[in-house]
């Protein structure tokens, strides 16, 4: 086993017990006596570990998936490693066409995305470790007291990163932040105000945008490709007699080779991308709007907290997916099914029954047909019709217009992948829409943060999301769902803070807005994207056809609503094939 690179100080901590030796990789927030005793997948925090004996290696990852583990096997080689972009230099790897494809129509389809990477033949490995469930009040306020005092925080007003800075403040002042562009408000300042007022154990710092920092700007600028220090090609992923390496303790000096690899290390030269973007391994949306992610995060690196707390994750655990309105159904629960459906109608702007009969045809589709449906659609003509509110009672919504991006051959492909009915089977049995939709929106939490830390690691400040710990994800996915009400923002949430946080902050039911940063910032760029487009390697992979995709920019240059979620995802990988 190898460590290579140099990860950030705390991300990698090793130790014996007896036979075995463990390696953690990520947040472990336990004590050195916890780390030799205590049961290896119940410690505090998010980490994913790798146990190795004599004669195997065990790998474990995080509920969430913020540090996934890699492997490719060529020959009689397997490798492990987290970077799937070390597996893909070491192997030879290509980047894969059908993931991209997925990347762009429908990522949070998880029977397409799970064990996939970015890279022909590297997967990525699917075992959660589980530990005992908590209840959800001690699971968050042991995940942030065990980050100390001496923290700092988003802070936006609203109830998932405010909530973390009231329960940080209980054990120390807290310095919180927030972000306000003026000319195009989110509705976040004035409510992070008032929640600040309301101690004074938290001082309040707002950093402000313009239009140097919306998303898309900066994207034409072609990275240099970076270099890093990895293993000489052949260490394989099991033991050497002679241990761990680099800086985990035990372990001699290897031989290294200085390999090119894209999208692992933050340098840049000065005519590559911006000097705020880490190396990325994989396309992640989040470098779209990484000069509005820096300010933050710089201000963090400048307050000198120990650890910067985000609320990534929240919405993902504690925001009811509207499919759950198919689970009233499936549980014969009729009442609540129509007043429910009701009530979502109003705060969606969707019609009652649309949602209703919705939800009765979703609680007969299971998630084998789902598929069969989906791969029926993507081999018709791509469909034009604007999304609807009451799209999302479903197990996933694919807009047509995103797959009309693709080249007839990809879509042939996706379809092909979906109707296989091993890919059906790779879903857990009992499977739920509603429970679908939150573990798909955990994945794209985990992998925001993931961004989120590698931009921190870059910029010199240690990023961490309390709600990701293993034991509140636990605490939320192992104990029983609780009925949602539609009346209340969070309030699973809301019920396990209370007498802890504020009420004003448990109560907010208005949540920023980033939307017209989103649409500005893309209009702005759009010679950028366009030649982007012009030069495309999303087109010579065949995955895309971009003059399907100009389409989608000239609809959104005359201010049409345009699938933007699924433009800024294609952006974000051209951006990344680059690197």
């Amino acid at each position: 086993m190898r460590i290579y690179g140099t990860p950030p100080s705390g991300l990698v901590r090793a130790v014996d017990r007896g036979d075995r030796r463990v390696v953690f990789l990520g947040h472990v927030l336990a004590t050195e006596r916890e780390l030799r005793t205590a049961p290896i997948r119940e410690l505090p925090g998010a980490y994913s570990c790798v146990i190795v004996t004599e004669d195997e290696v065990e790998l474990h990852t995080d509920r969430a998936g913020q540090f996934p583990f890699h492997i490719s096997v060529r020959g009689h080689e397997t490798l492990i490693a987290h970077h799937a972009t070390l597996l893909a230099a070491l192997h030879s790897r290509t980047p894969d066409p059908l993931s991209a494809a997925i990347q762009i129509t429908c990522p949070n389809v998880l029977a397409l995305t799970m064990g996939r990477s970015f890279f022909t033949d590297v997967g990525r490995y699917e075992n959660a470790h589980h530990g005992p469930v908590l209840p959800l009040r001690e699971a968050l306020t042991e995940a942030v007291s065990r980050r100390g005092p001496g923290v700092s925080a988003d802070f936006s007003g609203g109830i998932d990163s405010t909530s973390l800075a009231f329960l940080a403040a209980a054990d120390g002042p807290v310095d919180a932040v927030v972000y306000h562009h003026e000319q195009l408000p989110a509705a976040d300042l004035d409510a992070a105000r008032r929640a600040a007022a309301l101690t004074d154990r938290i001082t309040l710092s707002v950093v402000t945008g313009d239009r140097e920092t919306l998303p898309y700007q900066g994207i034409d600028q072609a990275p240099a490709v970076p270099r890093l220090d990895l293993p000489a090609p052949g260490l394989r992923a099991h033991r050497s007699a002679a241990g761990l390496h680099a800086n985990v303790p035990g372990g001699p000096a290897v031989p290294r080779l200085d390999l090119p690899a894209p999208g692992l290390q933050a340098h840049r030269s000065a005519a590559g991308l911006d000097p705020n973007v880490p190396g990325l391994d994989w396309p992640a949306p989040g470098i779209l709007a990484h000069r509005r992610a820096a300010l933050r995060l710089d201000w963090a690196r400048r307050a000198g907290g120990r650890v910067h707390l985000t609320g990534e994750g929240a919405d993902a655990l504690f925001q009811p997916p509207p499919s759950y309105l198919a689970t009233l159904v499936r549980h014969g629960d009729l009442r609540r099914w129509a007043g429910h459906s009701a009530r979502l109608s109003r705060l969606r702007q969707a019609s009652a029954l649309d949602l209703a009969l919705r939800a009765a045809r979703l609680a007969a589709t299971s998630h084998g047909r789902a598929l069969r449906v989906l791969a029926r659609s993507l081999t018709r003509p791509p469909a034009t019709t604007p999304p609807r509110p009451a799209d999302a009672v479903a197990w996933w919504n694919v807009p047509g217009e995103t797959a009309g991006w693709l080249t007839p051959r990809i879509r042939r492909d996706l379809a092909d992948l979906a109707a296989d009915p091993a890919t059906a089977r790779g879903l857990p049995p009992g499977l739920t829409p509603a429970r679908h939709a939150t573990l798909a929106s955990l994945r794209s939490a985990a992998a925001a943060q993931r961004f989120l830390r590698t931009l921190g690691d870059h910029l010199g400040v240690r990023v961490h999301a309390p709600y990701l710990d293993d034991a509140v994800v636990g605490a939320v996915l192992d104990a029983r769902a609780p009925i949602p009400d539609p009346s209340r923002a969070k309030p699973q949430l809301a019920d396990a803070l209370t007498g802890l946080v504020p009420e004003a902050v448990l109560t907010r039911r208005t949540k920023g807005a980033y939307q017209a940063e989103e649409y500005a910032g893309a209009r702005a760029a759009r010679r950028r994207i366009a030649a982007l487009l012009a030069d495309s390697r999303l087109a010579d992979l065949g995955v895309v056809d971009p003059a399907a995709v100009s389409g989608t920019l000239t609809r959104l240059n005359a201010g049409a609503p345009v699938p933007l979620s699924a433009l800024g995802r294609l952006v974000a990988l051209e951006v990344w094939l680059r690197g």
